[in-house]
């Protein structure tokens, strides 16, 4: 075996190692899916999802609308 042979052969084993290593485990991407989110905006969620469910179709919010906050009660916080 040459030395580029072996060379790449062990570049493509550490990126494969690396890859596999920074990949979360099932659990933990399950936690983070269930956390409540109090800053979506939980009416208009609804509201879309009860006309798409009168059409026939359902929603998937891939990133769901926040609510509105004025200017007055975000300089409160």
């Amino acid at each position: 075996m040459s030395r580029l042979d072996r060379f790449s052969s062990a570049l493509f084993l550490a990126v494969l190692l690396s890859g596999c290593a920074s990949t979360r485990t099932a659990s933990t991407a399950d936690e983070a899916l269930m956390q409540p989110r109090s800053d979506v905006d939980a009416v208009y969620v609804g509201y879309v999802n009860a006309i798409a469910k009168q059409r026939g179709t359902e929603v998937m919010w891939v990133n769901p609308p926040k609510k509105r906050v004025s200017a007055s009660v975000a300089s409160a916080r």
